[in-house]
């Protein structure tokens, strides 16, 4: 207890805000989206590699938009626009519930890549408004167990809600959580956005300039790249190939938030003592030990290991890029500079689930996670250059 008492004096009450929205935020979103292939496959009687293409086009609505909503946090404050990510959320999954053509999802796909990482952004770039570099890494830890303590609980009773009721209650049940959380936080949510600079056109590009950050961003991409199979194919896949229903495939990602829960403070912790880069190249090689386990599994409780082994690398690599990137802004960029590291998953979501299908629909599905595992694996060896190269110098 008097640990506990001591991480609390150690931030301050709006981190800790912070902490209980995101906790919210991704627990109300988790009721859904893991499923969510299922669902549009179901609607709209898709094959998963046309599934799979909404993914796609969430990914490329969020990087046109990412620019424009990440500026206009640094510009005008994070508050509003976290808010209005919520809200216009809500209002879009309860039109999905409507949708049953592939126009349709399409449209609503691309609104929810342009709404869906303003809370994400806004709540990345408070950390480290709130927080001394020191300290970031940690807070990163800490945000990322309560995303995960989120995903815990979000799985379980949406994946609960769909085999007992629908897949239409659990889409309405998130959207009035959601609107919920929307209220609290104009209530007790205060802005954080540093004194604004003037934006110059040279400001403006110089996030793009900044070769070190670029090669982050791509590299972080491809290990992302195979990590997210995981969640986004491995439930039907499962059903597909396995008979193993949603009310069991959550109990995945529900041992992924568990161990990121009890683990990712003190892993953090660990990893914080070894070079960035190094631990950003052994977290993306565990990945890919994971994704290339999983040709070879036949049993549940075998992918329930091959999920352990990823969650390993999850908690080795995520905060650490987190924490990099958020040191490397500078303060009156730095919404721009975590929305540019949020779209790594969304860039990671319209690509690989495509190319996921694709492999399924035309090879083999086993060949889905060979793919997951070579990509993740590109990560690896850049990320371990990046740190040989330091190392040399140094």
């Amino acid at each position: 207890m008097s640990r506990l008492i001591a991480l609390w004096n150690t931030y301050p009450p709006r981190f800790w805000l912070l902490f209980i929205g995101m906790l919210f935020s991704v627990s109300c979103s988790s009721f859904i989206w893991p499923f969510v292939t299922i669902y549009i496959a179901e609607q709209t009687q898709s094959s998963l590699t046309l599934t799979a293409l909404m993914f796609s086009v969430e990914a490329c609505a969020s990087l046109l938009s990412v620019g424009r909503t990440s500026k206009m946090m640094d510009l005008y404050g994070r508050k509003v626009m976290m808010i209005a990510g919520l809200v216009l959320q809500a209002g879009n999954l309860v039109l999905m519930t409507q949708v049953t053509s592939i126009g349709g999802w399409l449209v609503l796909m691309a609104v929810m890549g342009v709404v869906s990482p303003l809370f994400p952004i806004g709540g990345n770039a408070m950390v480290a408004d709130l927080l001394p570099n020191q300290q970031r890494a940690q807070a990163y830890a800490l945000l990322r167990m309560a995303i995960n303590l989120g995903v815990v609980t979000g799985p379980l009773i949406g994946g609960w809600i769909i085999t007992e009721y629908s897949f239409r209650i659990a889409f309405w049940t998130t959207a009035l959580l959601l609107l919920l959380l929307a209220g609290l936080a104009q209530w007790l949510l205060k802005e954080t956005c540093p004194e604004v600079k003037k934006d110059t056109p040279q400001t403006a590009q110089s996030v793009w300039k900044n070769r070190r950050f670029m090669t982050i961003l791509l590299l972080y991409t491809f290990s992302v790249m195979g990590f997210i199979e995981m969640f986004i194919l491995m439930p039907i896949y499962l059903k597909q190939n396995f008979q193993i229903l949603e009310n069991q495939s959550s109990l995945l990602f529900s041992v992924n938030a568990l161990i990121v829960v009890l683990f990712q403070y003190s892993t953090t912790r660990w990893a914080s003592r070894f070079s960035p880069f190094l631990m950003m190249a052994s977290g993306a090689l565990v990945y890919t030990l994971a994704l290339g386990s999983v040709p070879f599994l036949e049993t549940f409780v075998f992918f329930v290991g091959a999920m352990v082994v990823l969650t390993i690398g999850e908690m080795v690599i995520n905060p650490t890029v987190t924490s990099y990137v958020s040191n490397l802004a500078p303060d009156h960029m730095r919404a721009r500079y975590m929305g540019m590291l949020e779209m790594v998953y969304r860039v990671a979501m319209g690509t690989s689930p495509l190319m996921g299908g694709l492999i399924n629909d035309l090879l083999a599905p086993c060949l889905i996670w060979v793919y997951g595992s070579l990509i993740a694996l590109v990560g690896a060896v850049g990320f371990m250059g990046m740190y040989l190269r330091r190392f040399a110098r140094s």
